[in-house]
Order: structure tokens, then sequence, then C-alpha cells
């Protein structure tokens, strides 16, 4: 149902993503909103920590996805905002641990702040299944 595809004619990702994730027969879309690194009860986890904060937003976009019947395997498509450009490699990390090597698409933004200034990064997800 997906292929992901990094043509030769293209340079290779510079990180874990993928420049195009091809969908044949899709039966569902999922857009998932921005998550950012809230536990269950609503509690932001602190800013000293961008690795937990992360770790916890993919944890959201699982919930989330799981309550549609979907998984993390089935993500196509990211947009991840980040607050500091010291993250960068921190979060490839991240993304290479939850999503191994078929990576969605991914843009990463650079933004000035978010609606919390403890807020390191928010994360959209699109997903096909």
């Amino acid at each position: 149902m997906q292929e992901f595809k990094n043509p030769e004619t293209v340079h290779r990702p510079f990180s874990n993503y993928t420049h195009c994730v091809e969908v044949q027969d899709p039966k569902k879309f999922l857009f998932c909103s921005g998550q950012v690194p809230a536990d269950e009860r609503g509690n932001l986890l602190p800013a000293d920590n961008f690795v937990a904060q992360a770790e916890q937003v993919f944890t959201n976009i699982g919930a989330v996805l799981a309550n549609s019947g979907a998984e993390m395997r089935h993500v196509v498509r990211l947009v991840t905002y980040l607050t500091r450009q010291e993250d960068v490699a921190a979060l490839r990390d991240v993304l290479k641990s939850t999503f191994g090597n078929n990576a969605p698409a991914n843009s990463v933004v650079l933004v000035s702040g978010l609606t919390e200034p403890s807020i390191l990064l928010e994360v959209e997800a699109t997903a096909v299944i």
C-alpha cells in the first residue's frame, strides 16, 4: 500500500525522512493535529529535556492514531515545528527510533515559539490506512 521513494535524481535525505511516500488505493486518511509534549492528564513536560518531550509527542501521535485503528507505520507525512536549532540532531535520533527505515516525508520548521514557552516542539501527522 505504501512505497517509500528516494529518487536517485534528488539528493539523499539529510536525516530520517523520505522524499516521497506513494500510497495506492488508500481506504482512510487521518490528519492529526499538532501534538505537543503533554501527558494524558494534560501536564506539559519540562523544557529541560528535549528527547523526553519528543518521545511524548510521538507517544501522543501513536495514541491518536490507535483511536482510529492506525499505527505509526501508517504515517506518511509529518510537519515538525522546533523552537531551537540545537535540537535537530536529537530529533533525528527520535525519528530513527520511532520510524526505523520507513521514515515518512517530513518538513522541519524552526519557529520563534509555540503556544507555551516550555514547549520545544509540535508535530502534525498524516496517516493512510
